[in-house]
């Protein structure tokens, strides 16, 4: 009697194909990580926003971006007949917003204290080994010793747990070497890393002792965030340190 109700079941309960477009309020949205939770396949959206991904009547997607709202649709019959356009919302005009709003709070919490104890933490290396800092390193100036000094502050601050694993610079440069989301676009267009300070980051993200779980594919939005937050930092302290 089972194999007789499966044989009935109608075609359009077989996974199929889906196919669609995603876009927000300025253009559309490439590289954004498309979800089946009802069957765990996961795929990004193309350089014109386009996706396709294999799906069944009842299933639910989800869209992931942390420049967007999160949006899950739950798929009927009536979005397997054409394309199916998705579109999001900006997150990122509501968080500047919040920070305008704050933005005094936020300096008071320690963060002009720790660039404070940083540059004098720099500038007290320089007078006691100034030797050190009278060379260019192959990054045009020895940036090498200022990350690696600050990389030192930093993990003295930021003891972690013996039993995480940090992701390694290897790690991080095999990851943008295969990923196809983690690539050499990702990393100069969306992070404003120059080509030449590539192996440097991976050095200063190093040294942040990131969990290695977040190198797995369900966690590579976290990672995402991550290297955003840290991208800034850094290239905050590679101008700092052109200015001396």
């Amino acid at each position: 009697m089972k194999y007789v109700i499966f044989i009935l079941l109608p075609f359009s309960m077989l996974s199929q194909n889906i196919t669609g477009k995603v876009y927000d309020s300025e253009t559309t949205v490439k590289g954004m990580k498309v979800f089946n939770l009802s069957n765990q396949n996961g795929t990004y959206t193309d350089n014109e926003g386009n996706f396709t991904i294999k799906a069944t009547i009842g299933d639910t997607l989800s869209f992931h971006s942390i420049f967007h709202d999160k949006k899950i649709i739950k798929l009927t019959k009536f979005h397997f007949n054409d394309i199916i356009v998705i579109e999001l919302s900006k997150t990122v005009n509501k968080l500047n917003e919040v920070l305008i709003q704050s933005d005094t709070k936020q300096k008071a919490f320690n963060q002009a204290k720790t660039e404070a104890t940083i540059n004098e933490q720099i500038s007290n290396d320089i007078k006691s080994n100034p030797h050190l800092y009278g060379s260019s390193s192959k990054y045009g100036l020895d940036i090498v010793r200022v990350i690696g000094l600050i990389g030192k502050l930093l993990k003295k601050k930021n003891k972690k747990n013996s039993n995480v694993i940090p992701i390694s610079h290897k790690s991080l440069d095999s990851l943008f070497s295969n990923s196809s989301f983690f690539n050499n676009e990702l990393l100069s267009e969306n992070l404003d890393i120059p080509k030449n300070y590539k192996n440097l980051f991976f050095d200063y993200c190093e040294t942040k002792n990131l969990n290695e779980e977040l190198l797995k594919n369900k966690n590579e939005m976290i990672l995402l965030d991550s290297l955003i937050t840290y991208s800034r930092s850094f290239l905050e302290i590679i101008e700092a340190s052109k200015k001396k």
